[in-house]
């Protein structure tokens, strides 16, 4: 059988960046510490240079398997209004979440995300740093790549 992952050039690197710096959600993958089970949950995000900034309430679900161990997936791109979801661009990546530092970060969060600026001085909220791992893109119908850290910087 042939395998389907193509060499990662140039193209699947300039199509993975403009994904992730375009990133304003994505869908947070995480195992619940307390049940085993998988869960996703939509979070909005931040570019800081190759990693990932995400505010998360303590109170949601995610937060504790964040807070056990950091590792999760993300999964960003969103389908455009026409033709078939599938075949859109689309980014898988694997993270580790530490804390980052909420109050030097305000600014930048709330540039991206002004809405926030209800909520993010709340008690109960945290910044995270979503540090890649490594990534997969999916650049269409037939163009699949493996991607590390070094690809998604400019």
């Amino acid at each position: 059988m042939t395998d389907p992952i193509r060499p990662t050039d140039d193209g699947a690197r300039k199509q993975a960046r403009r994904l992730f710096a375009a990133a304003r959600h994505g869908a947070l993958g995480v195992i619940d510490p307390a049940t085993g089970a998988p869960q996703v949950s939509r979070v909005a995000l931040c570019p800081a240079g190759v990693d990932l900034l995400t505010l998360v309430s303590t109170l949601s679900r995610h937060w504790a398997a964040l807070d056990a161990g950091g590792e999760c997936s993300l999964l960003i791109g969103e389908p455009g209004p026409m033709g078939d979801p599938l075949a859109a661009p689309r980014l898988t990546l694997a993270l580790q979440a530490t804390a980052a530092d909420k109050a030097a970060l305000r600014d930048i969060w709330l540039d991206r995300h002004p809405k926030a600026a209800l909520y993010y001085d709340f008690a109960d909220f945290r910044l995270l740093r979503l540090t890649l791992r490594r990534g997969f893109l999916v650049g269409g119908f037939g163009r699949a790549f493996d991607l590390v850290p070094a690809d998604l910087e400019n």
